[in-house]
């Protein structure tokens, strides 16, 4: 997935969907949603009270997602997502991830691939624009999804730079990992691709030591001892580059691809990355992430998308 920020009118941005922060009762309001509907026209409106007849009568609740045409804008839909209002005294950010998730999930149940954001919930529903900007990156950043162009289009310098600030500090882009990986030298791979296809049952295995009582009275914690072979590829995969700086805590938590690498065929090549990054770093804190990754076959999950990457795009550049 491409993230980018633009600061400017979302109304004009020529993306298959555009989300509008709309106002719960679907009707149009200030901001963007009012913004929205006077630049698509009678067409959006006529669309949302149907939707309120049909499905929504006492209105759409915060963090859900919802379609309509898209009418006179130069996108193909809009989607419709209320954002929660501000609370010092409760936790609402999970309504707004929510908010997030449900406008890719909707925009990617409609066959769009390129989606623009407005920074939702941050205008007259009170949201601290860097909080407001640390969730949006971060959720969006996390999601599986076949929408391969999302951009956040900022009315003020202000969100713009929330907004840059939150996205450089979730870690380098899709594209920056991508174009690592493609700096490293062919003979690296080939001595990765080489050594996953050499792997034996045997090399799998994974040993337990520690345990012992020590001379103070504690206990040595157990530790994980993992063979020669599986030492020698966690040293390619830093060697190569494909251990990246990312906030790999909480993408892991997040990332439907965490701990088994499913869908992992078809996501970008960067969370091929991210993925061996959380259990590899993992590894230092929580003993035994690698054997979870061999284990659950997110191991060979990601070697699998890595090699394909490599045969497909690399080797044609």
């Amino acid at each position: 997935m491409r993230i980018s920020l633009l600061q400017g009118d979302i109304t004009e941005q020529q993306v298959d969907a555009v989300v509008n922060a709309a106002d719960s009762s679907l009707m149009g309001g200030g901001g963007v949603d009012g913004a929205i509907h006077r630049r698509g026209g009678p067409a959006i409106l006529s669309e949302c009270r149907r939707l309120r007849v049909l499905h929504y009568g006492k209105g759409l609740p915060a963090g859900k997602a919802v379609s309509t045409t898209a009418g006179e804008l130069p996108a193909r839909w809009v989607v419709h997502t209320v954002g929660p209002v501000f609370s010092l005294d409760e936790d609402r950010s999970e309504l707004l991830a929510s908010c997030y998730r449900e406008s890719l999930r909707v925009a990617e149940g409609l066959g769009a691939t390129s989606v623009a954001f407005p920074a939702v919930s941050t205008g007259a529903l009170g949201w601290p624009v860097d909080d407001a900007a640390r969730i949006a990156i971060n959720t969006v950043r996390a999601m599986s999804t076949r929408v391969r162009d999302v951009r956040f289009v900022l009315f003020t310098e202000d969100a713009y730079a929330a907004f840059e600030k939150a996205l450089k500090s979730a870690g380098p882009t899709d594209d920056e990992i991508t174009s690592a990986l493609a700096a490293q030298p062919a003979e690296l791979w080939a001595r990765l691709f080489a050594l996953v296809g050499g792997l034996t049952p045997a090399d799998l295995e994974v040993r337990w030591g520690g345990g012992q009582a020590l001379a103070d009275g504690g206990v040595q914690a157990p530790f994980p001892i993992y063979g020669d072979a599986i030492n020698v590829i966690i040293g390619l995969l830093y060697e190569l580059d494909v251990i990246v700086v990312f906030d790999w805590p909480n993408w892991h938590l997040a990332s439907p691809l965490f701990p088994y690498g499913r869908d992992l065929a078809d996501a970008p090549v960067a969370d091929a990355a991210r993925l061996a990054t959380t259990f590899v770093r993992g590894e230092r804190f929580s003993e035994g992430a690698i054997q979870q990754a061999i284990e659950g076959g997110a191991l060979q999950a990601i070697f699998d998308r890595l090699r394909r990457w490599f045969d497909e795009e690399y080797a044609g550049r």
